[in-house]
């Protein structure tokens, strides 16, 4: 135990100089007890950069159509209310205001860098410890994994889409490329949107043949190779490469295929996201916390009745769409049980693990779309081929008695379509902020009251520069390399 404890010190160490108080650039030494094996580099990188023991991020679903608010002269609800207003009416210096409403997991910045630390801190390491060649390049394809999909939630956070109608990502600024855990005393600043996506790639195509030779023993939590090639079609969805989509998703689904049948679901709820239970997991994330901490997330509090599934989104569901009684579960609002879908996540079972996951229903999605897409740009025969993967999907998920097959020929129909099912299936999964920004970032409106008789509709108005959001404070104050966001 104590030396794990001296193992967690030197990453702490490593990690300070992430720390909300300091920036994420300070100096600090690095003379202090180092990893000497790879069983030690692994307890590392499980407790400092895979994202299973902390909350990442507790807003993203409050940016969206997904939620809404209501108001009640309740404190607590008010409380809650006001503690995350800054994200349910898109402020521009939203983290900043957060973090000064003690919603402490809201540091974006902070909590992704700190992480992307330990991924760094394994792969400078990992060359340096004793182990066999196979556990040092399974250690390898983790970190590498695991890097590329924190830098995409980053990029999509604080940079311009990658593909559209004004995306430019050969000038757009992204994040800052840190790839190594070394001190520097030089700031580093903003690499193109373009320049993070190639970095993302690369890792991701190193990493697969490492994963693929030394991690198929990896078990659900950790990145392996399907994990590897789920994310890259995700990649290549957001970057409009839509062939290299479609070819990793096709990677993908040759490893794992499986969908749940909730018409075969017996007990009283569902979690579609447990590692524990579902069978479409690819890989599990996410601290289970942080559905529940989020404002309307899991629990019964009154707090939670705060925020919660919006109307628009519970009534995209059909009655015979067994996600509207699986994705949600209901709540109790004082004495009043509030509708199901107004409730609070069921896609995870409360007691495992993770919170998130790579589905396998997102690898048909995203070769769906990919294939609409081609469709769209006159290739007739994708067509059908987007059809059969998304009424796969829909024959798991509709009340067998209830199911028709989805018939639509025109691709900008089917289109339409598409978005809509990817909303009900991926909602509260970190996925709706994202597909809004790529899709044309559509003006949103949101009703919020924080005071009886003072309502108000807050806008985002289409292509809003606030679909970026703000560098935190603290970062340009300790970094002067970083060019804030418009």
């Amino acid at each position: 135990m104590k030396r794990y404890l001296k193992y967690i010190a030197l990453i702490c160490l490593l990690i300070s100089v992430l720390s909300c108080k300091k920036g994420f650039l300070e100096e600090s030494s690095q003379d202090l007890v180092r990893p000497t094996t790879t069983a030690a580099l692994n307890q590392l990188m499980t407790g400092e950069a895979y994202p299973l023991n902390n909350v990442i991020t507790d807003f993203t679903e409050l940016l969206t159509d997904d939620v809404q608010s209501e108001y009640n002269a309740n404190a607590t609800v008010v409380s809650a209310l006001n503690k995350y207003a800054p994200a349910f009416t898109w402020q521009k210096n939203m983290i900043d205001r957060l973090v000064e409403n003690t919603a402490t997991n809201s540091n974006i910045w902070y909590n992704y860098y700190a992480r992307i630390k330990g991924c760094n801190v394994v792969l400078d390491y990992v060359d340096q410890v004793n182990g066999t060649e196979s556990e040092k390049q399974n250690l390898r394809g983790q970190a590498l994994a695991l890097r590329s999909f924190y830098y995409l939630m980053m990029v999509n956070y604080f940079g311009k889409p990658y593909y559209g109608a004004n995306a430019n990502p050969e000038t757009d600024l992204g994040v800052p490329l840190i790839l190594t855990a070394a001190v520097t005393d030089q700031p580093v600043g903003r690499s193109t949107v373009k320049e993070v996506y190639s970095q993302i790639e690369k890792d991701l195509l190193e990493a697969i043949p490492l994963l693929d030779a030394n991690g198929t023993g990896n078990h659900i939590y950790k990145f392996n190779g399907t994990s590897a090639r789920f994310l890259l079609s995700r990649i290549y969805l957001y970057m409009g490469n839509w062939d290299a989509c479609i070819r990793y998703a096709d990677a993908t689904l040759q490893k794992k295929s499986s969908l749940k049948q909730m018409n075969e679901i017996a007990t009283a709820t569902f979690g579609i996201s447990s590692a524990v239970s579902s069978p479409e997991v690819i890989w599990g994330y996410g601290f289970n916390a942080e559905l529940s901490i989020m404002p309307f997330g899991g629990g019964q509090s009154v707090a939670k009745a705060a925020y919660f599934v919006s109307d628009d989104l519970g009534n995209s569901y059909a009655n015979s769409d067994l996600r509207l009684k699986y994705s949600f579960t209901s709540i109790v609002y004082l004495t009043t049980t509030i509708n199901t879908y107004k409730g609070r996540s069921a896609k995870f079972v409360a007691g495992n693990t993770n919170g998130k996951a790579f589905r396998t229903a997102e690898a048909y999605l995203n070769r769906a779309e990919a294939y609409i897409q081609k469709a769209l740009a006159g290739d007739a025969s994708a067509v059908s081929k987007a059809l059969a993967d998304i009424n796969l999907l829909r024959l798991n998920r509709i009340t067998t008695s209830a199911y028709v097959p989805v018939t639509i020929t025109d691709p900008q129909e089917l289109y339409t379509f598409y978005k809509a099912e990817r909303r009900r299936e991926l909602c509260l999964e970190d996925s709706r902020w994202f597909d809004l920004r790529r899709w044309g970032m559509p003006e949103l409106k949101h009703n919020f009251q924080l005071t009886s008789g003072s309502s108000q509709v807050e806008t985002l108005q289409k292509n809003d520069a606030r679909y970026t959001l703000a560098i935190p404070t603290e970062a340009l104050s300790r970094n002067p390399n970083l060019i804030q966001n418009p």
